[in-house]
């Protein structure tokens, strides 16, 4: 079942977070991961919204999707992202 994860991010250290966008595709491909939204200003269509950006990733499973987030690969350039911005991140399984 595919599963999702979901992010919300206020970026603070534009320099910083470029070092993660870097390197982000090439550890998300190689664990099977899509990238499918990556939006700094959504329309909000109801409600008021943050400001943050939204980031919308897709795998082939629960498994695959914490394989990546749990990887090496991905912890190391992670560090990047976790002292450039505030990211509220989510896992969520998709009907099957």
């Amino acid at each position: 079942m595919t599963c999702y994860v979901v992010g919300r991010i206020a970026i603070h250290d534009r320099e910083r977070y470029g070092r993660y966008v870097a390197g982000f595709m090439p550890v998300l491909q190689a664990h099977g991961g899509r990238l499918l939204v990556s939006d700094e200003a959504p329309e909000p269509l109801e409600g008021e919204w943050d400001g943050r950006k939204l980031v919308l990733l897709a795998f082939e499973t629960r498994d695959a999707a914490l394989a990546w987030a749990n990887s090496p690969e991905y912890r190391e350039i992670a560090e990047h992202r976790l002292a450039a911005a505030d990211t509220i991140a989510l896992l969520s399984e998709g009907f099957g």
